[in-house]
């Protein structure tokens, strides 16, 4: 496709589109996207913060458009498989609610009520029960070939749009530390990634492979986007924010029939955080009082406070894997609100309204997700083995000493936080009976051990 328009961006500099991309991008429906924040809570911790889901799907069509030309430029389909690669970056986010997450995580449910990424459902069907699926179909493409992206039919695109090194991941990272000044953790060198990308056989499956010249650019990309997860999407206060945003839009949702308004394209396509939260502080609806409620909280930034947390370890997560947030929440029963609603009881007192918060697994480096993407390293001077040209990341990574047991923890283990917050007024109570508990532990023990 020629290439007709260019946006300006602060992040890849120009991003040009075709007059095909280009309607698509003008129709109302991925319009929406200006008006709905990549990052929701964290802006509440990192002011600047502010990008938007629109700037992340175009600079996630820019950068699948150029690993595209690099990985199929010997392909005779090169020129088509550039076009998927680019409505696939364009389009991944395009059933995204107003909060983004934080809609999956209340309005969603009672749509898709089976699953926990309510968003992609709703892209799917976007892109074939709209006009948007005449508008792909004019670009050359077919919504079944985006779809086959997304679901990892076609895993070589997947790797390249969505993948541990992809586009979508790429250009998340590098943007949100662009806009909350933690450049630190989102240094990645795009290019050189990209320019080392190729598809080569790996046990006869032609696959993604990174040359094994850039290892340490992966490594270091890793260890990037761990700090990014953990200092910036997973802060405590931004995770506080994302806790009203969700109760916010959980009390909103059936007096506002958001259920029912997702399921309508023209109101769909008008549904956003500003439209919403007009809505919301403009209604006399005695129903949505408890949304205004939490809407104002949001707007003067008085945000739920942590009072405990603990770190979960890979054995624990296994176990919990079937459903982690019914276990996070039930080890935080265990472990922390029932001891604490007993030290309440006995002080004569009742425990205040609390939240129980989790992040996703994470680990410090988990080479393991490029093998689930299929994507491997390639080798052609055997500097890491001398028996193998395609070798899992995983391996290569081994074989160079990056990834191990230092200081007693393995590196590529998994681990997620469970927390509980409060609201601000009962945050002292929470710290004095956690105090009067220590104290009666300490006292029992000294009981148990005197002679």
């Amino acid at each position: 496709m020629q290439k007709t328009v260019i946006i300006r961006d602060p992040v890849h500099e120009y991003i040009r589109l075709s007059s095909e991309e280009l309607k698509i991008v003008d129709h109302p429906l991925l319009q929406r996207l200006r008006w709905i924040s990549q990052l929701s809570g964290a802006q509440f911790v990192f002011p600047s913060a502010v990008h938007t889901r629109l700037a992340h799907v175009l600079g996630t069509m820019h950068l699948a458009g150029m690993y595209a030309e690099r990985i199929f430029q010997e392909d005779p389909e090169k020129n088509h498989k550039i076009a998927v690669a680019r409505l696939a970056g364009l389009l991944h986010d395009v059933g995204h609610g107003p909060f983004s997450h934080q809609f999956d995580d209340s309005v969603y449910r009672h749509v898709y009520p089976t699953t926990l990424h309510g968003h992609d459902k709703h892209r799917n069907r976007i892109i074939t029960e709209t006009e948007i699926k005449d508008l792909i179909e004019n670009a050359g493409v077919t919504p079944e070939e985006l779809m086959a992206v997304w679901s990892g039919k076609d895993h070589i695109l997947l790797a390249i749009v969505q993948g541990t090194l992809g586009a979508d991941r790429m250009d998340f990272l590098v943007r949100a530390s662009y806009f909350a000044g933690t450049s630190q953790f989102g240094q990645l060198p795009i290019q050189r990634i990209i320019h080392h990308a190729s598809i080569r056989d790996h046990d006869g499956l032609p696959s993604l492979h990174y040359h094994a010249k850039i290892l340490d650019d992966i490594y270091q990309a890793l260890l990037g986007r761990f700090f990014q997860y953990k200092g910036l999407y997973f802060h405590k206060a931004s995770r506080a924010a994302d806790i009203l945003i969700t109760k916010m839009l959980e009390a909103a949702a059936l007096p506002l029939g958001l259920p029912e308004r997702v399921n309508d394209w023209e109101a769909f396509s008008l549904l956003n955080e500003y439209t919403l939260i007009g809505e919301i502080m403009s209604s006399n609806l005695a129903e949505l009082e408890p949304a205004k409620a939490l809407c104002k909280r949001l707007m003067h930034r008085d945000l739920p406070k942590l009072v405990w947390e603990q770190i979960l370890e890979e054995d624990t997560i296994q176990l919990i894997s079937q459903n982690f947030e019914q276990g996070a929440r039930q080890i935080a029963e265990n472990q922390f609100i029932e001891p604490l609603r007993e030290i309440a009881t006995q002080k004569g007192h009742e425990l205040p309204p609390y939240y129980t918060d989790f992040t996703y697994p994470m680990s410090t480096i988990n080479p393991r997700e490029f093998s689930v993407n299929k994507t491997f390293i390639w080798d052609p001077n055997h500097k890491i083995d001398r028996n193998r040209l395609s070798i899992p990341i995983e391996d290569a990574l081994q074989q160079t000493r990056y990834v191990g047991v230092q200081g007693g923890v393995n590196l590529s283990d998994r681990f997620l936080l469970v927390r509980v917050y409060v609201d601000a007024q009962y945050r002292k109570l929470i710290q004095d009976l956690k105090r009067f508990s220590r104290s009666k532990e300490s006292k029992d023990e000294a009981e148990i051990t005197s002679y």
